[in-house]
This record gives structure tokens, C-alpha cells and sequence, in this order.
């Protein structure tokens, strides 16, 4: 099995030349080069559709992944949901094209309440701690469990706090002053506001806080020598907790941010001895600074020229051993999309008009792929521990990181090996030993009767609108309009769109008469087809048959594909240029024939060859479903109460920063948000909203 060195060889040639200050050498330190082998040179980061769920909703989304080294870059996608207890409820295998992939997940309509996790990684990315993965906790409600609990009298455990604290640095020394972001929420994850007292073991209170809304506070303390602290919180509606801080070390390395500069990140080096410390800078992956001196002192950190990526430090004592852990967000005005529509209020089921316009950190237009929801769900709580503190998440800039310790015990224990191997080609045909699609059936329903009486008021409100919901599309037998998408079609050299022709009598003429590059003979009673191969300076037929496709399906030969329905097809394309070929992992398949794929409009025959026993091309990754948005259906008497109204994840900004879309409201009436999410060219996050409103007007 290939060690991670030997995997990662690759990696440490583009590294950025690490600056040198105050003791360190021309060499970059050994400590810095451990570093870097134990993080992923790969990224993830992934927009969904809501701000949360109902169990039976299908969740909507679109990932983005980003490489920081010239390996090539991982082709699939792994997208899973967990329960509480990180047990898998559901797991899709996606296709990445040009770093990007979309999808959606049918959540189980017996899912409880509570919140979940939701993970996208690639499987090279599985070699390297959990926090350098995408991962978010999503807020799943069980309809049925809200509606039989409200009323209810409280139980204690809804009345309960959860307090936890974040040293600013992972690390508090005694007699040095550290910040602490205390984290105030409820039995159900969300914000408190809530007041706190900071106690010494011997009763002296020397510090307090106050949670805002989202319920993050932050204090300022002096741990003294020999002496525990606890804080006294308390809120309205709920139980007073006493919580004990975490310990002082009495020997030790800490860091502190002093100052950002336009210039780079000024932090303090706190140490308790004269040690020779090392600290690292990493952004995107990659570590590009490293400073060794003794003792504390106050380093001047550099921006990486790429700010599209929180920086985290990492302060190393003379063993190699992680200290102290700090995530830093630079401060400046990121890219963002303006959102206008053409009017601020709608009735029910008329047409809604869109335009973007991007600007990026000067205030220029910039291209970006983006992903689009328009949902009435409104959000008025927040999850302050929601995100995990990747480096392109926007939450980083609160003052809460939990430090990465499945890293720091890495470096103690020298991790060497790679269990999970780079997939940088897209498997055509199944394979043992990759992580299939799976669904779970017995996933827990246990009902966790404090989390659900503890949701706040709105999210309890769209428990009830999915409830009721749900029985309106029972009685008019609605079901949700969703479509799976098309195949992924593979490179082609030639496209022949069957609808840009007259009618054809028969297949065989078809393909005669609407195609090129292709000689279609008959020998010894069965059709043999050969294609032309053209690129410049050489002409000449390809000696073996080609590969026969429909629709993915891998078939032995023209009888099938003359045996089609001639009005269900919609492309014959031709395949015969080696690159092509090898990049999609067909060239030891074709040898030397090409490929002629038939790709038909319904896609219905796909599932009669499989029967068949023929083998299907992509059968381990799942497809992207395609959101049905409301029709303009003004006289229509079917009810169309969706809160989700429209989801486009492919919609693209052009070089002017511009773009424009359009959708109908549902029934549904209230104040609805229009969400952009996505990425520019260069891999700086983008986003931006507005709010329109759908009233019963006159």
C-alpha cells in the first residue's frame, strides 16, 4: 500500500518558499514539512437549498471542490448524511466535472427531529483529519413528532443550557490573558441569549459575558496559578447551569491576535519558558509560512496571495507537538452578487424576474458559477456550532474553533500510511472496493421529546405548514414534480441531433443519412459499422468495430440500436481521438475503434437493456435530480403550496458579472428569500440575497 509520503511527494514541490524571521534557517524546519504532509491538498465546500428540513423534503445541492497542488485532481464526489451518533443514513457517489458536482437527497419521511450531519468529501480526503472535510449539522423536523408534542408541558431536559467554551487559541496559560468565546444553546443546538459570571475556586467573580442572538459572547481572563474557574449562566425560560472552564496549563505555549494589517496578521507567542517554538501559517492547504524562535514575542504573519481562505496557525513546542491552534479570517470586503427583482411584491402564481450583478473585493464585475434558491422558509435562530471551521466557511470570522486534534495526534504519532486511494478517474463501470450509494432502512426514530420542544417558534411553524402540507398534496394525490437528469454523456468528437433533420423511414437510414465519419456495411448477415478517424494531417477508417452505446448501456452490437424507436432518439455521437478517450477511462475498451453512442430522449430503454444482463456505464455514482419549478399555471385548481419555489445549482455570472432568471410564485404567500451561493473563477466564495413578497393583492 503507497505510504503518504510517497503520495504526497507531489504536494510539497509547489510549496511556497517559507519566510523566514528571527532564528529559522534558509531550510524549512522539519516540523513545518510534518505539517504539510498531514493536510489535504483537497477542498470541499458545499451550498444547500434551506436553512432546514422537513423529514420526506428532498434536500437540494451543489459542491465545489478546490485543489492547492498539481496532482490531479479526485473525480468523485461523496456526499453522506449521519445521524447523531455519526451512524450513515444516506450515501451518494457523484461525478465531478470541472470541480463541481450537484445533487439531492430524498430525506427519509421517518426521520426524527433533530440534527444531523451532513459530510461531502472526496475519498482522498478520508487520509486526513475529519475536520479538513465538509461537514455541517443540519436540522431535520419530524412533522408529526412537533404537532404531537406542542402543548405539551415542558420536560426539564428542554429547559436545559448547553455551555461550552473556546479559548482563543485552543490553549490558556496562567497569568497570561486569554479571550474566550463562550457558546450559550439549547437542548435543540440554537443560540440563547443568555448572561454569565466567571468564578475563581475561591468565589471571587472576575469576569462576565452577555450571548447576543446567536449566542456567542466573549470575556477576557487571567487564570492565576493553582486556582479553578467556573461560570454561572443563565437565561430566560431556562435552568441556571454552572459550568467549569477549561484548565490553565502552568507550563506552555499560546498564541493571541494583536492586529490585522493590510500587510499580514500580527499575533503574540505566549510561552511560559525558554523554549524554541515553531509556528506555522496554512491557508488553502498549504503552509506557507513557518517562524522558529525562543521564548514569546509578537510575529508579523503575511497574508497568502490568495485571501480566499481563512488562515489557521499552529504553534509547535520544541518536540514537534501542536500547543496552540488559531483560525483568522482576514478582514475585507468580499465578492458579492446584487440581487434585484423587477418588483418587491407578487400575487400568487405570477412570474417573478431576476438579474445579478457581481462585484469582487474592488468593486470590478467577476465571472462565478453559482447555485440559486428562492424559499420562503425564514431563519431567525442561529446554530453558532453548525459549520465545522474549514477554511472557506464564512462563519470562521466569530471567535469559535475547536482545534483540529485528530491533527495534533497525528503529528505525535507520525501517521505515514494512505488507506484511501486518489480517484482522479471516473470509474465507467462498477468496481469492487469503492463506497457504493446506500440508503439505510433501520435508522433510529427514537423521538428526542426535549431538542423538539425546545425548537424555536419558526422552525416549529414550518413543522406545521409541511404537516398540513403534506395532507393537501394526500388529498389531490399530488407527488413532488422531480425529474432524474440525463445520463453523464461522454466526449464526443462528432454530435448528431437527430431533430435538426426530416424524418427518417428506418434507423439504418438514419444513421446513414444524418451522420459522418461512419461507413455502416452488412457482412454475413449483420451490420458492422467502422469510423473515420480525422485529425489534421490524418485521414484513415479505424480497423476494429467501435464500442455500441445506449444510453450508457454497453451493447454488442448494431442490432440493438437498429431495433430503437426512431422518434425516441435524440443524439448518435461519435468518439474516436485517443485523449478523449483515455480520459474518460475507455481507452482499453475501444481498442482502437472509437465509440458510437446513441442517446435516446425518454431514457426508458436504459432499464430493458439492464435487464438484460448488458452492462451500464456509471451504475456506482448516483444522478443529479432536476428541480420542476412552478409552471404559469393562473387558472390552474390544483394547490401549489411548495416553500421551496425555485433551485437552479448550473447558473453561470458572465465576464460582466452578470445574469438573469425567472420563476412563478406558488400559493404560498409571505415573504420569500432569493439565496446566491457559489464560487469565482480563482476560488473565492460569493454570495448574496434579497427578499421579495407574495401577497393576495387586489
Amino acid at each position: 500500500m503507497p505510504t503518504t509520503k510517497l503520495l504526497l511527494i507531489l504536494l510539497l514541490a509547489p510549496l511556497l518558499s517559507l519566510h523566514a524571521l528571527g532564528q529559522q534557517t534558509t531550510t524549512p524546519a522539519p516540523s513545518a514539512e510534518q505539517v504539510q504532509m498531514l493536510l489535504s491538498d483537497e477542498q470541499v465546500r458545499l451550498v444547500h437549498s434551506q436553512p432546514y428540513y422537513a423529514a420526506g423534503e428532498r434536500l437540494w445541492y451543489k459542491a465545489f471542490l478546490s485543489k492547492s497542488s498539481t496532482v490531479p485532481p479526485s473525480k468523485t464526489l461523496y456526499v453522506e448524511l449521519l445521524d447523531i451518533k455519526g451512524e450513515l443514513i444516506v450515501r451518494q457517489r457523484l461525478i465531478l466535472e470541472e470541480g463541481m458536482a450537484y445533487g439531492d437527497i430524498q430525506l427519509p419521511y421517518g426521520l426524527p427531529t433533530g440534527q444531523y450531519t451532513l459530510l461531502a468529501t472526496t475519498n482522498w480526503m478520508r487520509n486526513f483529519s475529519s475536520k479538513q472535510q465538509h461537514r455541517e449539522n443540519l436540522l431535520i423536523l419530524n412533522a408529526e413528532e412537533v404537532v404531537a408534542l406542542r402543548g405539551k408541558s415542558p420536560v426539564e431536559a428542554s429547559q436545559q443550557l448547553t455551555v461550552r467554551f473556546f479559548p482563543e487559541s485552543n490553549s490558556m496559560l496562567e497569568v497570561v490573558k486569554t479571550i474566550v468565546a463562550a457558546v450559550v444553546t439549547n437542548a435543540a443546538g440554537v443560540g440563547v441569549v443568555a448572561k454569565g459570571e466567571v468564578k475563581d475556586s475561591g468565589g471571587e467573580t472576575v469576569a462576565s459575558f452577555q450571548t447576543d442572538d446567536s449566542g456567542v459572547g466573549v470575556f477576557q481572563i487571567v487564570a492565576a496559578p493553582l486556582l479553578k474557574y467556573e461560570a454561572m449562566v443563565e437565561a430566560k425560560g431556562y435552568q441556571t447551569q454552572s459550568i467549569p472552564l477549561p484548565e490553565a496549563k502552568q507550563q506552555g505555549l499560546a498564541l493571541a491576535v494583536e492586529e490585522q494589517t493590510e500587510d499580514g496578521l500580527k499575533v503574540k507567542v505566549h510561552g511560559t519558558a525558554a523554549w524554541v517554538y515553531t509556528l506555522l501559517a496554512e491557508s488553502g492547504g498549504n503552509v506557507y509560512f513557518s517562524h522558529r524562535a525562543t521564548a514569546g514575542g509578537t510575529v508579523t504573519i503575511p497574508w497568502q496571495d490568495s485571501s480566499k481562505n481563512a488562515v489557521r496557525l499552529l504553534l509547535l513546542n520544541p518536540g514537534g507537538m501542536a500547543e496552540a491552534e488559531l483560525m483568522v479570517v482576514r478582514q475585507q470586503r468580499e465578492a458579492s452578487v446584487k440581487v434585484s427583482t423587477d418588483k418587491p411584491q407578487y400575487s400568487p402564481r405570477q412570474k417573478v424576474s431576476v438579474t445579478l450583478q457581481s462585484a469582487n473585493a474592488e468593486g470590478r464585475p467577476t465571472a462565478a458559477n453559482i447555485a440559486v434558491a428562492v424559499t420562503g422558509m425564514q431563519k431567525h435562530f442561529q446554530l453558532p456550532l453548525a459549520k465545522s471551521k474549514s477554511s472557506n466557511v464564512k462563519e470562521q470570522a466569530a471567535p469559535v474553533h475547536g482545534a483540529d486534534k485528530e491533527l495534533w495526534n497525528s503529528l505525535i504519532q507520525g501517521k505515514a500510511e494512505a488507506k484511501y486511494e486518489l480517484e482522479p478517474l471516473v470509474d465507467v463501470f462498477s468496481r469492487a472496493g469503492v463506497a457504493e450509494p446506500f440508503i439505510s432502512s433501520s435508522y433510529s426514530t427514537r423521538t428526542d421529546t426535549g431538542f423538539v420542544q425546545a425548537l424555536p417558534e419558526n422552525a416549529v411553524n414550518y413543522a406545521l405548514q409541511h404537516y398540513h402540507r403534506t395532507r393537501i398534496n394526500d388529498a389531490y394525490n399530488l407527488t413532488e414534480a422531480h425529474a432524474i437528469a440525463p445520463i453523464a454523456k461522454l466526449p464526443a468528437d462528432k454530435v448528431f441531433k437527430l431533430d435538426e433533420y426530416v424524418a427518417f423511414k428506418s434507423m439504418d437510414e438514419a444513421i446513414r443519412e444524418a451522420t459522418t465519419n461512419l461507413r455502416l456495411s452488412r457482412k454475413k448477415g449483420r451490420y458492422v459499422m467502422r469510423l473515420l478517424y480525422v485529425r489534421p494531417g490524418v485521414k484513415r477508417m479505424l480497423k476494429n468495430e467501435p464500442v455500441y452505446l445506449i444510453d450508457g448501456v454497453v451493447v454488442n452490437g448494431m442490432e440493438e440500436i437498429l431495433n430503437l424507436n426512431l422518434d425516441d432518439i435524440a443524439t448518435f455521437e461519435l468518439t474516436w481521438m485517443e485523449e478523449k478517450l483515455y480520459a474518460a477511462n475507455l481507452g482499453h475498451m475501444a481498442e482502437n475503434g472509437g465509440l458510437f453512442a446513441v442517446y435516446t430522449k425518454s431514457g426508458e430503454v436504459r432499464e430493458k437493456l439492464k435487464s438484460k444482463g448488458y452492462r451500464t456505464m456509471y451504475e456506482q455514482y448516483n444522478r443529479p435530480g432536476i428541480f420542476m419549478a412552478s409552471a404559469n399555471t393562473a387558472t390552474g385548481a390544483t394547490p401549489d403550496f411548495k416553500q421551496l419555489v425555485f433551485w437552479e445549482p448550473q447558473l453561470e455570472l458572465a465576464k460582466d458579472g452578470s445574469a438573469s432568471f425567472s420563476f412563478f410564485t406558488s400559493d404560498e404567500t409571505g415573504v420569500f428569500t432569493i439565496r446566491v451561493e457559489g464560487q469565482t473563477a480563482e476560488g473565492i466564495p460569493i454570495s448574496g440575497e434579497a427578499q421579495y413578497e407574495v401577497r393576495l393583492l387586489k
